[in-house]
């Protein structure tokens, strides 16, 4: 199982497109790292106005053929909430601190589970326009 950022930046996930949510974004050792853009008005992402603005991760996962792919993001507003990734890997997560983690396991048909996880101290959340 691995994680990276192996999504073309025009690619349209929620109504906006990878690279206008991030740039230079990478997995090594462990730690995601890379640069965050702050937006506003992501509508496709959630149906809370709290939620439609800030930093937001986009970053895809691979594992074996056939297994069941979970993750959760410790730290954020939803601590408890894990999520089952459709089939084509990529996750799409608002991202408020750089000391919260991402927690995927990857089960299979047999039962089998391989856990993994990833810091995000590496990242870089942009602020919002007149914020810094």
């Amino acid at each position: 199982m691995s994680v990276s950022s192996d999504i073309d930046p025009s690619e349209n996930l929620l109504g906006l497109t990878v690279g206008d949510l991030e740039e230079d974004v990478a997995e090594s050792g462990g730690v995601i790292s890379g640069t965050l853009k702050y937006v506003t008005g992501y509508t496709g992402f959630s149906g809370d106005s709290a939620e439609q603005e800030g930093n937001y991760l986009a970053i895809v996962c691979t594992a074996n053929e056939g297994d069941t792919i979970t993750v959760q993001l410790t730290g954020g507003s939803h601590p408890d909430r894990v999520v089952t990734l459709d089939s084509d890997g990529i996750l799409v997560a608002r991202i408020t601190s750089t000391t919260q983690t991402l927690i995927y396991t990857a089960t299979g048909a047999d039962g089998t589970t391989e856990t993994r996880v990833y810091s995000l101290s590496g990242l870089t959340l942009e602020e919002a326009e007149g914020d810094g």
